[in-house]
């Protein structure tokens, strides 16, 4: 599955990745009540908006700092790690994450 920003490819993850990410979208887009800029094509390819990609950033960050749920943290930590890394791809700089959310920065280097 591709990753790409008009057409440029920022991303090639397997199958495995790419679907867990893929079904997470709307799960995490209804949550928060913004779309994430991230549009399944159908075609194993996934389009991204880098400014819808921004709000929705700061939407979940917005969102997540208000929960006060740890469990919900913890399980949208990965799936935001991948955004940010996508982000960080399509935007050639890093989202600027808020205080308070160094477990989520921490593992970034990580993802390739």
């Amino acid at each position: 599955m591709l990753y790409t920003v008009d057409g440029w490819e920022v991303w090639d993850r397997g199958q495995a990745t790419s679907l867990m990410f893929g079904d997470l979208i709307p799960a995490v887009e209804r949550l928060v009540k913004q779309p994430s800029g991230f549009t399944n094509t159908g075609w194993d390819e996934i389009q991204i908006d880098p400014e819808k990609v921004r709000a929705f950033l700061a939407a979940t960050f917005r969102y997540l700092s208000h929960s006060g749920s740890a469990p919900l943290r913890l399980m949208v930590r990965g799936f935001l790690q991948v955004a940010l890394f996508l982000d960080y791809r399509a935007s050639g700089e890093w989202y600027p994450v808020p205080e308070g959310f160094e477990d989520i920065t921490e593992d970034l280097h990580l993802i390739t």
